[in-house]
């Protein structure tokens, strides 16, 4: 009869055997809970010997380093060697090395310290883009700014909850081909899609936006998720100039229906004027056959054309901007403007069609250049050949069909005020 195997005697672990058919054999053994006290907690082996075993090494940690240390994982213990095995290299070499607790405790509170601050550092798209806007409010020009806020606000009127950092390259591009255009004329059941050159506005807004956010300053996200997305490809397409009964019937329209508006084509109509321009013009200003205006390009002279001041004297407006709404409602009146005069709208047409019929009426390419703030080369290669003298002629004799019988002149305006 085979003899039983001698066990030793174990003082804090206890090995016994259950009913359980997969792990009969079971070893109890102290571990510190909570608040410094010991309990007992047990693990269930397979095999007798891997009982023993287990019990024995648990026995002999405790007695030697106490219930804490029987308590201690396996990888807690091998980061300690590393430690002790490192340390005394670095020791030998010369170097200061901290305590393995400071070392750990400065860890801790470095993660914590991140932990912390992602937390508290998330910024919502919505949240992000409203600081955006205050901080360009007194860097760029009204014209810009107004820019900015439109098209970021249409990004967080989609994407406003969501944080910033969760904003990736993907969840960009696919809103961006999404866009549909908001001038819908025909009042069509799905407007078309953004051209690529107004979807190109709209990614450098955005580039801006997460570039500002990114910054090390304010880490509202790892990166800018824009900069690896690229301009699209955009067909420069020669400018094109509305035609003289176009104009005409835009003007007429305009001055029946949306005599607001008249200031502003008048002004970009017969003087050549951006629409950025047009808008800022202040009416009771203008005197004698030119007058001063600040463009993007400097400030330069403007000829008074007998026509713009025709359409100037024909509407009420005697002074102030010449459009002193919103610059959406602009370009939601400028739509309703051209659905009513039934007439196809051109981009930045107005001007086009100044300085082309300028051109032609006056055979000198470098005076429309100075007077249109535009460079000769320009206007050689774009504009000299697109209209007739006898068109120039025409055009410019574009007059409201009945005088404003009673109503003031801008002089008489001026002086009365």
């Amino acid at each position: 009869m085979a003899r039983a195997k001698k066990r030793p005697v174990l003082t804090h672990a206890k090995v016994r055997e259950t009913t359980q058919a997969r792990a009969p054999f079971r070893v109890w053994y102290p571990v510190e809970s909570e608040g410094g006290k010991s309990r007992r907690v047990f693990k269930s082996f397979a095999s007798e010997d891997a009982a023993w075993k287990f019990a024995e090494d648990k026995d002999r940690e405790v007695a030697n380093h106490g219930v804490r240390y029987g308590d201690i994982p396996p990888e807690v213990r091998r980061a300690f060697d590393f430690y002790r095995d490192e340390a005394a290299a670095l020791a030998d070499a010369g170097a200061e090395v901290p305590r393995f607790e400071d070392l750990v405790a400065a860890a801790l509170a470095e993660v914590r310290q991140r932990h912390e601050a992602s937390v508290e550092n998330v910024v919502t798209v919505a949240e992000g883009v409203e600081r955006f806007l205050a901080y360009k409010r007194s860097r760029v020009g009204e014209r810009q700014l107004a820019d900015l806020k439109d098209r970021l606000t249409r990004f967080a009127k989609d994407h406003g909850t969501t944080a910033c950092r969760d904003i990736s390259t993907d969840t960009i591009e696919l809103w961006l081909a999404s866009l549909r255009s908001r001038k819908n004329p025909n009042k069509l059941k799905e407007a078309p899609l953004l051209a690529p050159r107004s979807r190109n506005h709209y990614r450098a807004n955005l580039h801006a936006f997460f570039g500002y956010g990114a910054s090390p300053a304010r880490g509202w996200c790892e990166r800018n998720p824009v900069a690896d997305l690229e301009p699209e490809q955009v067909e420069d397409t020669e400018p094109e100039a509305y035609s003289v009964e176009g104009a005409r019937k835009l003007m007429h329209t305009a001055l029946a229906h949306h005599p607001r508006l008249v200031p502003v084509l008048a002004l970009g109509m017969f003087a050549g004027l951006r629409v950025s321009e047009a808008v800022n013009v202040d009416l009771a200003k203008l005197r004698g056959d030119e007058f001063r205006v600040t463009g993007k390009t400097g400030p330069r002279m403007v000829p008074m054309t007998s026509a713009c001041k025709a359409w100037l004297e024909a509407q009420p407006l005697r002074k102030g901007k010449a459009w002193t709404l919103q610059g959406r409602a602009l370009v939601d009146a400028m739509q309703a403007l051209f659905t009513d005069a039934e007439v196809d709208q051109i981009a930045n047409g107005a001007r086009h069609s100044f300085i082309s019929y300028r051109t032609a009426e006056i055979r000198d390419v470098a005076r429309v250049a100075d007077e249109c703030g535009n460079s000769v080369s320009t206007i050689q290669n774009h504009y000299r050949q697109l209209v007739t003298g006898e068109a120039a002629k025409l055009y410019f004799e574009i007059r409201p069909e009945t005088p404003a019988g009673n109503v003031t002149s801008i002089a008489e305006g001026r002086a009365s005020a």
